[in-house]
């Protein structure tokens, strides 16, 4: 498995690789991304504080305020919030 970091990384993740990252992490397949599931996915992204991430993700994506993230329409916002931070690969 890649060792993935968002400091000092030599290469950014793109946004199709991201979407790819965070769809894995919908672990019981709903199409929905709960607050654990984006942590999660921020965790293995090399978050230091991923639960940070994960509200500061759902905070920009979430736009029906359930406080989840649906792959659907939503998940869109999510990886350009990832970007904007600087998720990279080492």
């Amino acid at each position: 498995m890649r060792q993935i970091s968002t400091k000092g990384a030599s290469k950014r993740l793109d946004e199709a690789q991201l979407r790819k990252i965070f769809i894995q992490f919908d672990a019981n397949g709903d199409h929905v991304l709960s607050k654990e599931e984006i942590k999660k996915a921020f965790e293995h992204l090399g978050a230091v504080i991923p639960g940070y991430r994960a509200n500061r993700g759902i905070s920009h994506a979430d736009a029906n305020g359930d406080g989840q993230v649906n792959l659907t329409d939503e998940l869109d916002d999510l990886v350009k919030y990832a970007v904007r931070v600087g998720y990279s690969v080492k």
